[in-house]
């Protein structure tokens, strides 16, 4: 094989490989002892000439060049996925996520370019990311732990303030009502399944154990409609129908969207109220969700869960 080819061939490698390629660097290598500028420029002129946009000059670098990247974003900006462009690109800023990626500071450029050109078409009022140093530690373990199944022993926060040592089988992080949890199977507590709001997660230890996933508990966690979600063997068995009424005059909203991944429209009816439903693990599911809608909605069964509704109006209007 000629030098040249295996000059190129190096070459192509770094690009591949996302490493910047200067010239002047290139002539203190042994690959490239002894060879002019103009030799080395031949060898790109190679690549060029066979990948005609493969890479490009970094601005601001003399003689500094490294594999195309914003092309994709030339290529995926258009009406149709703006939105969740945009929405991931300001995720990514809130976290210490570039700080944690192998990426140069031509590329962070093109990424801050776009998330500021996001700004001038949306407003964002809440931050979906748990923008904490010490969480971005706790993902970074937890991450390794689900991918190599460790059992982990985790200090948790309780409601009251108090760190509670659990021992955990971790299979995913969930993202759900704008907060991240762990989805984990837990065999010493009450519930052998549960979400731990990784906020919460305030330090954790492996284990020298490894597990194999339950594969109900996956099946589970892929069905998750809310962080309210209960687990037990057997799930599917015990899901409970709700099924509601909606006045016409918010008919719309449930025709438009869908507030959980079960609900369904099974009725129109001729004055346009509509009936819905939806399959659920508990009725603490959706008992402050259609709370949210009164007037506008009326339970039709099950029972259990019109009377906890009645309840709850007739202590509210006792304490006002």
């Amino acid at each position: 094989m000629a030098n040249q080819t295996y000059r190129v061939l190096e070459i192509i490698k770094r690009f591949n490989q996302g490493q910047k390629v200067c010239i002047s660097q290139l002539q203190n290598e042994a690959m490239w002892e002894n060879k002019s500028e103009k030799t080395i420029r031949r060898d790109l002129d190679i690549i060029k000439a066979i990948f005609p946009n493969s890479f490009h000059l970094i601005s601001g670098e003399i003689g500094c060049y490294k594999a195309i990247t914003n092309t994709l974003f030339e290529n995926i900006i258009n009406d149709k996925n703006l939105s969740l462009l945009t929405q991931t690109l300001y995720i990514a800023q809130q976290s210490t996520l570039f700080d944690d990626l192998n990426i140069d500071n031509s590329d962070k450029k093109i990424l801050h370019k776009k998330i500021k050109e996001s700004r001038n078409i949306y407003l964002y009022k809440s931050k979906p990311f748990e923008n904490r140093l010490e969480s971005m530690e706790i993902f970074k373990g937890l991450e390794r732990a689900i991918y190599y199944k460790r059992e982990i022993t985790i200090e948790y926060e309780t409601p009251n303030s108090n760190l509670e040592s659990i021992t955990i089988k971790p299979y995913k992080i969930v993202f759900i009502s704008e907060n991240f949890y762990l989805a984990s199977e837990v065999e010493n507590m009450e519930y052998k399944f549960s979400l731990f709001r990784i906020l919460k997660i305030k330090s954790l230890e492996y284990k020298k154990r490894i597990f194999k996933h339950n594969l109900e508990i996956v099946e589970f966690i892929n069905d998750i409609q809310t962080p309210l979600a209960k687990y037990r063997v057997n799930y599917k068995e015990h899901l409970i129908e709700v099924i509601i009424e909606v006045k016409s005059q918010k008919a719309h909203y449930f025709k438009n969207k869908k507030f959980l991944d079960s609900q369904k429209i099974i009725e129109i009816k001729d004055n346009r109220d509509i009936i819905v439903s939806f399959m659920i693990t508990d009725i603490i599911e959706i008992e402050s969700f259609i709370m949210t809608w009164i007037p506008y909605v009326k339970v039709l069964s099950p029972l259990l869960l019109r009377d906890e509704i009645e309840k709850g109006l007739i202590n509210y209007l006792k304490i006002f």
